[in-house]
């Protein structure tokens, strides 16, 4: 007679765990969707202000930040000053949902971001340097001569002015414009036909700032020949010839006589060799500029290199 009332208990049992089971998920899909509402959402200069209402007694977070919480009822009322304005004037807010609401805050205008920083200034062109070539010319033939400046040149060109510090040997015209965006200019050399070979310095001037460059003129004989000298040496006696022919210089008791200068063409490699006198010996060549190695002598354009052999007596 018992069993019946047994089976009702079970039953009701099991009809009250069904209940708070269901009550259970109600709660946790109340804690899944975000419960907030805000019915106000300002800022006033740097005051913030929110009003609204919430799952009851939960802490709100303003942007992940604690500022309040909710009253029994749910209502929340959070006055934060100051408050750093955010860029995109909106604010997430949260109950401890999965997720926040995003409100636009009025009174709150969006921070537009910064404009680019302007490119940098191009660089102000001055002069760098003044070359000419070749260095060396005939007289009465033209060199060219180049400009070169530090930057390309501003709109409407950059002026170099020219000049020559001796116009016996070689001219330049007055200026050169190097054109817009360009970072040189060539300009003419006019060189004159010289009695005697000279040099030239070529200025260029601009903006404070000075280059120059040197031609030397040559006459037609200097530009293509070279010498060599025997200078005597020593208290003896001996012959120095060249090969090719040209020097046969005759020293005795350290006097030099016969063909002791030669001209020779630029370029040339002259051998010499030195031959003492029976009473007396070679003590070899003294070192001079050019003349290092007497056995090749290259012939420099315009210079006379000097060699000096050693002859003693026995």
């Amino acid at each position: 007679m018992e069993e019946p009332e047994t089976t009702q208990k079970t039953a009701t049992r099991i009809a009250l765990a069904t209940v708070l089971a269901l009550a259970a998920g109600m709660v946790a899909a109340s804690a899944a969707l975000a419960d907030v509402r805000v019915s106000r959402a300002e800022l006033n200069g740097s005051r913030l202000r929110l009003e609204g209402t919430a799952i009851a007694n939960r802490t709100i977070t303003v942007d992940g930040v604690a500022l309040g919480a909710s009253d029994g009822a749910g209502s929340f009322r959070i006055e934060r000053d100051p408050f750093a304005k955010p860029a995109d004037c909106t604010v997430d807010v949260n109950d401890g949902s999965a997720t926040p609401v995003t409100v636009t805050l009025s009174g709150c205008t969006v921070t537009s971001p910064p404009p680019p920083p302007p490119p940098p200034a191009a660089a102000a062109a001055s002069l760098s340097s003044l070359t000419v070539s070749p260095r060396d010319i005939l007289g009465g033939q033209t060199a060219a001569g180049t400009v070169r400046l530090t930057a390309a040149a501003p709109s409407g060109g950059f002026v170099v002015s020219l000049s020559s510090d001796n116009t016996t040997a070689a001219n330049v015209p007055a200026t050169v414009t190097v054109p817009a965006g360009a970072t040189s200019a060539g300009f003419t050399v006019t060189t004159n036909v010289v009695s005697n070979s000279q040099s030239s310095i070529i200025i260029g001037s601009a903006g404070g700032v000075t280059a120059h460059d040197v031609v030397t003129v040559w006459t037609e004989f200097a530009y293509t020949h070279g010498s060599i000298s025997i200078v005597p040496g020593g208290n003896g006696s001996g012959r120095v010839i060249s090969q090719p022919a040209g020097i046969d210089c005759t020293i005795t008791n350290g006097n030099g006589s016969g063909a002791c200068t030669s001209f020779f063409t630029t370029g040339t490699v002259v051998r010499l060799d030195a031959r003492p006198a029976q009473n007396s010996g070679f003590a070899g060549w003294r070192g001079l500029p050019g003349c290092g190695d007497p056995s090749k002598i290259t012939v420099a354009r315009g210079t006379n290199i000097n060699c000096q052999p050693g002859f003693v007596l026995k």
